[in-house]
This record gives structure tokens, sequence and C-alpha cells, in this order.
């Protein structure tokens, strides 16, 4: 879910040709979310193999993947690892939301409604994380397991350098410390949204740190302080304090001011959420990953032999891919 700054925090727009040539790491639990919610059957059921395992987040991470890899585009994704204690409030009411939208699901009244109550019900299991590192390692595509929060694991990979941009849909990267935070990286350009029944069209976002320095006159400490008062995924915020006026009280009073004058909504001392922020639990990595090409063998026998994908269309689509120029790897 993350932080709601998309009014305050300005972004620019983008084509894939200037992100061509370019390492990006990828919130993966984000990415795989998506497909999840939005891959799906007319009657809201999920896509599956003959075994009745679900494919809708493998059918999006292989062409959108692909597709990238086509624009010169190299993603690395990040997995998250145990989540911080803090969130534990969160995940719980998610949860809750989720049992909820099932009975809704089941008592209603219209087709409509009860498609719209399936996509609530999302969630990310063991089998889901496994099977979409599986399909990437056959990929070629690196993957790193972060300890804790994949954002602020691909955060970090931004801030030392290693990657160009974080693509995800949550600012909570730029809270974690990312220099370019990068918002839909689809390469149809659209997207679906899904409580309107509507497809729109969107270009890739960029925001960068620098960008919102200038325009907002405050630093990522100032940010984070934002953000608590708002609400994160770590704290509920303060009642009758949004955006405008979170940035109003980080300009006027002192960080340690606004941490003892506040009640953030948490059962943690807010010096201990704004501190994760800042420094947030993390692996540290060295050096950029080794770029290995396509195991077409491999590939096939994941996708069409054990989760069903049509045989004749992945091989025609690997070998348009093959002839695609200026890709990164080798297809054949």
């Amino acid at each position: 879910m993350g932080v709601k700054l998309k009014d305050l925090v300005p972004g620019k727009e983008v084509t894939l040709k200037d992100l061509s040539g370019k390492l990006i790491a990828v919130d993966a639990f984000n990415w795989i979310y998506q497909f999840l919610t939005t891959i799906r059957l007319s009657n809201g059921s999920y896509l599956t193999d003959s075994e009745g395992n679900i494919t809708s987040h493998l059918n999006g991470l292989f062409y959108r993947s692909m597709n990238l890899l086509a624009e010169n585009i190299t993603p690395w994704f990040v997995f998250d690892g145990t989540a911080p204690k803090f969130k534990k409030p969160t995940n719980i009411e998610r949860h809750k939301a989720k049992e909820e939208a099932k009975v809704r699901a089941k008592n209603a009244v219209t087709e409509e409604e009860r498609v719209m109550y399936l996509r609530r019900t999302t969630e990310i299991n063991d089998y889901i994380i496994s099977s979409a590192k599986e399909l990437l390692v056959a990929m070629g595509i690196p993957i790193l397991q972060a300890p804790a929060e994949g954002e602020a694991q691909a955060a970090r990979l931004n801030s030392d350098g290693l990657v160009y941009g974080v693509a995800s849909q949550d600012y909570d990267t730029l809270l974690f410390g990312a220099n370019r935070f990068i918002r839909n990286l689809n390469v149809t350009n659209k997207r679906k949204i899904i409580r309107k029944g509507i497809t729109s069209i969107v270009l890739p976002e960029i925001i960068e740190s620098k960008a919102y320095e200038a325009t907002l006159g405050i630093n990522r400490e100032q940010l984070v302080l934002i953000a608590m008062l708002i609400g994160t995924d770590y704290n509920t915020g303060v009642m009758g304090i949004g955006p405008k006026k979170a940035l109003s009280i980080v300009k006027k009073e002192s960080k340690a001011e606004i941490l003892k004058k506040y009640a953030f909504g948490s059962e943690h001392a807010t010096e201990e959420i704004f501190d994760y922020f800042m420094n947030p639990n993390v692996i540290e990595i060295r050096d950029k990953p080794a770029l290995r090409g396509i195991n077409r063998d491999t590939l096939i026998d994941f996708l069409c032999n054990r989760h069903s994908f049509e045989a004749a269309r992945i091989n025609a689509y690997l070998d348009k891919m093959n002839k695609t120029e200026g890709s990164l790897f080798d297809y054949g």
C-alpha cells in the first residue's frame, strides 16, 4: 500500500527509450501483487495450470520482463524478507480485509460485485514466491533476497549506485533513501483501474530525491516525518493531518518537537519507526549482478510442461524476441 505522497512529490514522465541500457531494481512483491490482482479470468478467477496452481503472476512476470529486456532495460528483482515488527498491525488489518472480501464475494448479488471482491482477496504465499524466483532464474534475470523490506533493499542498491533507479508503485521507496524512484514501468503504457472498470494510459514516471528536495524545500528526514504524520505501513498517522498540513509542520517544527508532540498511531516508539526508515534492515551488496542468457530449454519446461503455457505461443514469442535488436541477452 505504501504512504500517500503522490499529490506532494513531483514526478517527470519518461519513455522506455529514456531507460534503455539501465539496470533497474524492481520491488518484486509490488509487481507480483499487481499481476495477481489484474491478470484474471472474466469471472474473477486466477489463471491456473492443469494442476490448479496459480499462474497469473508467472504470465505477468514473463511478458513484462521479456518486453523490458527487448527495450534494453534490465530488471533486478528484489524480494521481501521478514517484515519489521512495526508492520504487524497493518498486516493483521490487511488479512482481516481479505477475509471480509471473501465473505462479500460469496454473498455478492451480481457477478460484477463478486469479481470486484475476489480481486481484493489477493495474497502472496510461498508457492507464488518460489515459482516467481524459478521463472526469473530461467530467464537469466537477477534476483536478490532482502532480509526485510524489499523496497528498502532496492533503495539501498540505488543509493549505493548499483542501479539506475527503483521500480515500484510505493512512495516508501523514497523514505528508504532511493535517489530515483520509477512508477508505472509498464511496457504497454496501460493500467487497469479495477474499481472504475476502465483502462487508463500511463507513462513511466521518475521521481528524484533532488527534485522533491528542491521543489518542497525539505530533506529526506523531513519527508519521513511527513509520511509518519499522514500514515505509513508502520503507523496510522495523526488524525486531521494530510500531506499539505504535514509539509507545513515539518518546516516550522524540529524533528525532536514533532516526534514528542504528536500521537502517530503506533504501539511502538515513534523514534524507533523514524530510525527504521532512515536505517532499514538491508544487506550490503558490493557488485552488480552477473547477467546470464536465457536457458531456453529450462524456460520451456517450466512454463509449458510444468505450468501449462501454450508451447507454440511461447516458442514463437521467444523467436520473435531473439530477433530484437539491442537486446542484452542471447535468446538462442
